[in-house]
């Protein structure tokens, strides 16, 4: 299955949400700004040339810069768009194709800094550098960026950083040419690995030829969400992709990645009702499913291939191409759950939740070409719900920045 992060376990945030329901709330209009090219393609095809068969991915082109350079650049195609992580991840031989070599970040004492991030199925390593990144015509300067080394001639990672062959690197680990983590915050760990006594296992100062050890990493320095740091539309992003033609799949599929909430006239919140979910220090909402007494911590996540969810009535598939995703003997299979905004939030919430229901279909009858489908389903002991990439066709999702105002809201949030 799609990796799904984990970082955001250990991130701590100021929560400045204001005015967010777990219901339906009136939409707000943010002050207006210099008008840019805010918008890109979204593409769910069979993914990089180097890495095909991806199912539910969601790819953006990322062009990518040394600082200050306008010729050491390259433009990263098939970029995963991941709304359930935060910082632009790369892989060391995509930037070598491409003829950029990066600045490392270094640390007081002169060593290079690394991160070991994770992720559900495994591991990133390598170093964090910094570039100029531009998506559409936004542009953030001097970002922090993670290199994910599969090349293996940096720093050798911790004993405890991929270990027993989780190491997500290459690739094909991830059918993608880098990761976009574009969610709800700005660093993938926050303060939570600023000042802590005991260093989290995630930053590592690496000596040159030597060990590393973890480290605490300022905020500035962070692997950081690139559209936090855009000059203009800075304070959330629009996920737009149309619904499926087939129930059973499609062989592509084209949507678009809109920055900015409120700031242009292709962003506005819809003047109508919308639900709007609001996020905690985790980065999320709340979902109650099959009439649970307690609920779930949620997010909309595009960078997970399926619903993820818990139902042990539901048989798994059994054919080698489905493993871990649910094949319903009557299918589709109709289901609903519930969400809300998570009790953190803020002091009172608003209304009594959205009612979503959504289908779960049998992936062996499947289009065995299509690449976008609809209600493919997994998760068997999770803990957790994950509304993935199926959840996107036929919505619009918005997705407010933590600390950021869009009209009368401040994330973090999630909307559609």
């Amino acid at each position: 299955m799609r990796l799904v992060c984990l970082s955001c376990l250990i991130v701590t945030a100021t929560l400045l949400g204001a005015c967010l329901g777990g219901g339906k709330a009136p939409a707000g209009a943010g002050s207006a700004s210099a008008p840019v090219v805010n918008t890109t393609a979204v593409t769910v095809d069979t993914g990089p040339a180097a890495a095909t068969g991806a199912i539910n991915h969601a790819y953006v082109s990322v062009r990518v810069c040394a600082p200050g350079s306008a010729s050491s650049c390259t433009t990263i195609d098939h970029v995963l768009l991941d709304t359930g992580s935060w910082g632009l991840r790369v892989i060391r031989s995509v930037l070598a194709a491409g003829s950029v070599t990066l600045p490392a970040e270094t640390d007081a004492q002169g060593q290079t800094i690394e991160e070991c991030a994770t992720f559900g199925s495994g591991q990133t390593w390598g170093p964090v550098a910094t570039a100029d990144v531009t998506i559409a015509g936004e542009t953030a300067a001097k970002v922090p960026v993670q290199i994910m080394d599969d090349t293996g001639t940096g720093a050798a990672p911790p004993g405890t950083c991929g270990a027993s062959g989780t190491l997500v690197n290459q690739v094909t680990d991830w059918q993608a040419n880098g990761v976009l983590g574009i969610g709800v915050f700005a660093q993938d760990c926050g303060t939570a690995c600023v000042a802590a006594t005991t260093p989290l296992a995630q930053y590592y100062g690496c000596a040159t030829g030597g060990a590393c050890a973890a480290e605490n990493v300022a905020l500035p320095a962070q692997v950081t969400n690139p559209a936090t740091l855009f000059t203009a539309d800075n304070n959330g992003i629009i996920v737009s992709v149309p619904a499926l033609q087939n129930a059973n799949g499609d062989a592509s599929v084209q949507g678009e990645l809109i920055f900015g909430l409120g700031t242009q006239a292709d962003n506005g919140l819809p003047p109508t009702a919308l639900t709007l979910l609001g996020a905690d220090a985790n980065g999320d909402f709340a979902t109650t499913f099959n009439g649970a007494s307690s609920s779930l911590p949620a997010l909309i996540d595009s960078g997970t291939d399926s619903y993820l969810f818990d139902d042990p009535g539901i048989p798994v598939c059994t054919s080698a191409a489905w493993v871990g995703f649910y094949c319903p003997p009557v299918a589709p299979l109709s289901l609903t759950a519930v969400n809300t905004s998570a009790a953190a939030t803020t002091a009172s919430v608003v209304g009594s939740g959205d009612t979503v229901t959504f289908a779960v279909g049998d992936p062996d009858t499947f289009v065995a070409t299509a690449t976008a489908f609809s209600e493919l389903a997994g998760g068997g002991g999770s803990t957790s719900f994950t509304w993935g990439m199926p959840f996107f066709y036929g919505r619009k999702i918005y997705i407010g920045f933590d600390g950021q105002a869009s009209g009368s809201f401040k994330g973090p949030f999630y909307a559609y």
